[in-house]
């Protein structure tokens, strides 16, 4: 399976991901992502360009400065961030917009995990219980990403690949096949009335019934970035869903989902004449100058906003330029 292979190759040489590349291909295989979110390896832009057939991804955001959050949950500090309605929707430039579309009606929203999974006790203890948090990052390693790690590995190139230091990419799809044992077992340690598959395929349910099937776990960086917008692929009908995972509990704040800005109208791709392909807004010829700081949305994370989903072809998106969080979870 070559994207759980790269992945794992690349999370053996220390790269920290942020954009994932390629398509779900298969609804079993660990998913290989089209490019998203957060900021991209060099190293994963690199091997991709030599790969035949194999879109270039967006370039990793400039690092500004050393010294981001810390991901000590008891050294976190709540960041701002800015309700939707709070921020105004960046009027598209005329020569930008695609021919002869509508303007854009409604932009992303929240969801909270008590209405997605009522009664089961997991927005309790999402709030309040780091050890869940990060036994769920880990049994999503062990149920769906290490059975498709090459037989021929080590045990330390397997521990290297499937560490919580190294993001994990995988197919949310498989859940419906899978036993999911370890999420099982994480949800019942900690008194959560809820399978694996119930969890994964209905967050993933969100993206709609064109979505990609990709799921991938995003490791913070560490450093403030400079926004570098994007789309995934401008493609309408799919949805992408963010599952936060925050830097200590019962945090309020911004640093833990995605950056945005909110379009007025669909954009034109930057290269061709059809989406499909990875949205650069930095990439447009001649240039355009990029949303103001007024236009920038960072959506707040808290209790009943565990979740924050968006339509990619209605947003542009960046890695946030400060985190704060423990994970990012972006189902596609």
């Amino acid at each position: 399976f070559t994207g759980t292979f790269l992945l794992a190759t690349l999370a053996l040489r220390g790269t920290p991901f942020d954009r994932p590349v390629g398509q779900q291909r298969s609804r079993h295989r660990p998913a290989a992502c089209s490019p998203s979110e957060d900021a991209i390896a060099a190293k994963l832009q690199r091997l991709q360009l030599q790969r035949p057939g194999v879109r270039a991804a967006p370039r990793r955001p400039a690092a500004v400065s050393a010294g981001g959050p810390s991901s000590s949950p008891a050294a976190a500090r709540a960041l701002p961030g800015t309700e939707s309605a709070e921020v105004p929707v960046w009027e598209v430039p005329e020569r930008l917009r695609m021919p002869g579309v509508a303007q854009v009606d409604s932009h992303g929203r929240h969801h909270s995990l008590e209405d997605l999974f009522p009664g089961t006790g997991l927005a309790d203890a999402w709030d309040t219980n780091p050890a869940l948090r990060t036994a769920l990052r880990l049994a999503l390693r062990t149920d769906l990403f290490a059975p498709f790690l090459p037989a021929s590995w080590d045990a330390r190139r397997i521990t290297c690949a499937t560490g919580l230091g190294a993001a994990c990419m995988v197919s949310w799809r498989a859940a419906a096949d899978c036993e999911c044992a370890a999420f099982a077992s994480a949800f019942a340690e900690h008194g959560v009335r809820l399978s694996g598959s119930e969890f994964l395929l209905g967050l993933g349910g969100l993206c709609g019934p064109a979505a990609a099937g990709s799921l991938i776990d995003i490791v913070p960086l560490g450093r403030r970035v400079v926004h570098s917008w994007h789309q995934d692929s401008g493609l309408p009908g799919r949805s992408t869903v963010l599952l936060g995972f925050p830097p200590c509990d019962c945090y309020t704040g911004g640093g833990v989902f995605s950056s945005s800005v909110k379009l007025s109208h669909r954009l034109r791709p930057t290269s061709g004449s059809e989406h499909g392909g990875v949205l650069e807004y930095e990439r447009y010829e001649p240039p355009e100058p990029p949303p103001g700081e007024t236009h920038v949305l960072r959506p707040l994370y808290g209790r009943g906003r565990e979740v924050w989903v968006y339509d990619d072809t209605t947003h542009l998106h960046s890695t946030p330029d400060r985190q704060s969080r423990q994970s990012l979870w972006r189902f596609m």
